[in-house]
This record gives C-alpha cells, sequence and structure tokens, in this order.
C-alpha cells in the first residue's frame, strides 16, 4: 500500500453524515459533559470543517499553530489539516463538517468551475479563523446557524451530533453551504491552497498513524524518530511541542482510549483488554487507566453497564 494511502486510512475514522449525505453538524456544551472539559484529540479528516466557538477558552490548533481563542469566532478547517481543540470550562461550540460533493451539482456554470469543482480537487483554502470585525463573519454566522437549526429540527431531541435524511433540509442545508462559500468568495478570503506538502506535519501524520497502527505492540521511540528522520532527542522535543505531550504519554493515552472503548463495547476480562491494548503488565494499566479517568478499569465498567440499563 502506498505510504499517503497508508495515512490517510488512520485518518479520522468516524463518518460525517450519510454515505448519500455526508454533512453533519456537532455540539459541545459544558453542561451536557457534566463538568468534563472538551477535547478534540489530534486528527485530521478529507471534508471540510467550519468551528462555530460561541462561549468559552479555547485552544485551537491547525497544522501545529496554536490560537487561544476567548471571543466568538468562526474557525475553517481545509481538508487534510492537523487540528485539536480544547477546552476547561463553561464552553460552547458547534462544527459543521461536511464534503465538498455536497454543495457539487455538477453544472457547467462560473460557480461550479472557480469554486465548486476547485473545493472538490483541495485547490481552494478557507480562512482560518473570522471574528466580528470582518464583514463576512454575520453573513456566515447566519447561516451557520440555520443549518443547525435545521438539523437540530430533523433530529427532534437534544444530541452532541445530528444527521439529516430529508430531501427539503438537505437542499436548505446545501442553500446555506453556498451562502457561505460565496460570501467567502465575495469578501476575498478563499486563497489558493498551497500544492507543496508541509514535511514536518506530512511526517508527524505518519508518526500518529503509526501509534494507531501498532499500539497493540512495543512501540519504540527510535522507530518513531525514524518514522521523522530525526534523532531520538530532538523528535521527543518537536513531539511534545506539537502534540503538548511526550510521545510515550501519547501513546498510553491512545492505548487507554481503546480500553475505554473495549469496556464499553466488549464483555472482555479486564486482564485481556489490557494486553489487546499493548501494556504487559496489568498493575501498570490500572495505573495508567486511573491517572487517565480517575477511576479503575472496573469501577468504569459498572458504570457504563449503569447507565445501560
Amino acid at each position: 500500500m502506498p505510504e499517503q494511502e497508508r495515512i490517510a486510512k488512520y485518518k479520522e475514522a468516524r463518518r460525517h453524515g450519510t454515505a448519500a449525505f455526508p454533512c453533519a453538524f456537532y455540539q459541545t456544551r459544558s453542561d451536557l459533559m457534566k463538568g468534563r472539559p472538551f477535547e478534540a484529540k489530534h486528527h485530521w479528516q478529507e471534508e471540510l470543517e467550519i468551528i462555530h466557538i460561541e462561549k468559552g477558552h479555547f485552544r485551537v490548533e491547525i497544522n501545529m499553530k496554536r490560537y487561544d481563542v476567548s471571543r466568538e469566532c468562526l474557525c475553517f478547517v481545509n481538508s487534510g489539516e492537523l487540528h485539536y481543540l480544547y477546552s476547561q470550562d463553561h464552553y460552547l461550540e458547534q462544527a459543521c463538517v461536511f464534503s465538498p460533493s455536497v454543495i457539487s451539482f455538477r453544472s457547467p456554470d462560473a460557480s461550479e468551475e472557480q469554486l465548486i469543482e476547485p473545493f472538490l480537487r483541495h485547490k481552494l483554502a478557507m480562512p482560518v479563523m473570522l471574528t466580528d470585525e470582518s464583514p463576512a463573519f454575520s453573513v456566515i454566522l447566519k447561516e451557520f446557524k440555520n443549518i443547525g437549526e435545521i438539523f437540530e429540527k430533523e433530529s427532534g431531541r437534544d444530541l452532541f451530533d445530528y444527521t439529516t435524511g430529508d430531501a427539503v433540509s438537505e437542499l436548505k442545508i446545501k442553500a446555506s453551504l453556498l451562502q457561505m462559500i460565496a460570501a467567502l468568495k465575495q469578501y476575498e478570503l478563499l486563497t489558493p491552497l498551497r500544492s507543496e506538502s508541509n514535511v514536518k506535519i506530512d511526517a508527524l501524520k505518519k508518526t500518529l498513524t503509526y501509534i494507531q497502527e501498532h499500539y497493540r505492540e512495543k512501540i519504540y521511540i527510535s522507530r518513531l524518530a525514524e518514522l521523522m528522520s530525526f534523532n531520538e532527542q530532538y523528535f521527543c522535543r518537536f513531539f511534545k511541542k506539537a502534540i503538548g505531550k511526550s510521545p510515550v504519554a501519547y501513546i498510553n493515552e491512545y492505548r487507554i482510549r481503546q480500553a475505554i472503548r473495549l469496556l464499553r463495547e466488549t464483555s472482555l476480562p479486564i486482564t485481556d483488554i489490557a494486553y489487546e491494548c499493548g501494556f504487559t503488565n496489568l498493575g501498570h494499566f490500572i495505573n495508567e487507566f486511573k491517572k487517565e479517568t480517575g477511576e479503575t478499569p472496573l469501577k468504569l465498567r459498572k458504570k457504563y453497564l449503569y447507565e445501560s440499563i
């Protein structure tokens, strides 16, 4: 398998929307998270993403550039961009993730040729961030909220994420997405997407992919450094600066996330889950699990069972 295909295989696995209508809407509210902080781990996807930070202080990272956001704004994530979000408390955030194919009508007009097709071919980039200082902000925010209202009404209940299957709703969502793209174009906020690859970001994606692919096995720091063509010392410094934690801490955290998934979805014994997730010592697994979650694996499993009743 070519290297780029292998990396793409391990980008965010979550499907946004449905196969027929690849567009979805998500919201995160501190009052629904029971006091827990919000964290969207480092990931990337082929789809475009528009994020509305409505309330709270957020740490936003896009392609290893950090933005500390403490006022209402819109963030834009282009296809393939590595991104991360974190907020501690009193936060409210929504996101619309969509494939450019949603807004394509395949008609030979100027809008299709100059705007839609370039998005499909990853030739156009949205701006990183907009605040109310931009004349485009209110226009785009209005359409964004309209999309959220359509999805929420379609779902009919208070969820963290929404999808739709109604033809009228889908057409209205398409119209709002097109209005947002038109506003970005009107205010000259679309720029050509540079075709040259960012070597360090691509190498970092390769490293994260390797961890996701081999977390069940012993992972050597020397191997990760080799993937980025760095020596071990420089690799560890670079990784911590880019991700916010050491390679060992990230690997353990990723393994614990997989363990939580197995606790929730399977009836495997705790020992088997530990080994399945790359821990060769049960005591070490339990200690790392408590460090990450504040609870033992058994206690967390009982909580999931109680919540499912």
